[in-house]
């Protein structure tokens, strides 16, 4: 009796030749639009014009785009085409809460092992941050202050998601001209959350972080 074989044919890629990693290239170059205000709240994003910004196919761009609607950044009109999504306070409110969550777990594993170095780092950049008057440096500087702070957690995919959602509302950092009352009381609590944490007084660090988060979502 003749032996059988198993024959094992190659899978079919879903979306042939294209390199999986296009369309998450595409995403974050457009989420950085958004971040910039080169693309505003209510912009219609149109899949020809996007292809031949990035000399794709349409394929891509349908996969950024989904991308983008499942992280919240643009919504779907009543004729079906995609526009970037405009904050609502109730939008707002839960990044705010999300974002209070995961920052207060990357502070609380990193305080432990905060180093010299971290601390400096992170009171060099605040030294930065007082005197800054452009809103588009703040964003990096404010993103690399706390960063500085919560690097020592070891969790990189953490990182990454902080960092993405500390990105997506810009507001506070136009609303905190030099010399303003917000901009006094950010600095007096970034220096506050660098003490507390020099002296690895976890419970208070956590309770300035979250203080600094809630003063932030008021603004």
């Amino acid at each position: 009796m003749p032996t059988s074989r198993l024959t094992f044919h190659p899978v079919v890629e879903q979306y042939g030749s294209m390199d999986p990693n296009t369309p998450h290239a595409i995403a974050t170059s457009l989420q950085h639009d958004v971040r910039c205000g080169r693309l505003r709240p209510g912009a219609i994003l149109h899949q020809e014009e996007l292809a031949k910004r990035f000399a794709v196919s349409r394929q891509p761009i349908r996969l950024a785009l989904e991308i983008l609607r499942a992280s919240g950044l643009v919504v779907a009109r009543r004729d079906r085409s995609l526009e970037i999504a405009d904050f609502s306070a109730d939008a707002i409110r839960d990044l705010q809460a999300v974002r209070a969550l995961v920052e207060r777990e990357a502070l609380t594993l990193a305080i432990p092992r905060l180093s010299d170095r971290e601390m400096l780092e992170a009171a060099h950049i605040q030294e930065r941050l007082e005197i800054e008057t452009d809103p588009k440096i703040l964003v990096e500087l404010d993103c690399a202050f706390h960063a500085a702070l919560y690097k020592p957690c070891g969790n990189r995919r953490l990182l990454k998601l902080i960092e993405d959602l500390r990105r997506e509302d810009l507001r506070p950092y136009k609303e905190q001209p030099m010399g303003s009352s917000n901009r006094r009381t950010w600095s007096r609590e970034h220096r506050s959350l660098i003490r507390k944490c020099r002296a690895c007084d976890a419970a208070a660090a956590i309770a300035v972080l979250g203080k600094h988060l809630s003063t932030s979502e008021n603004r």
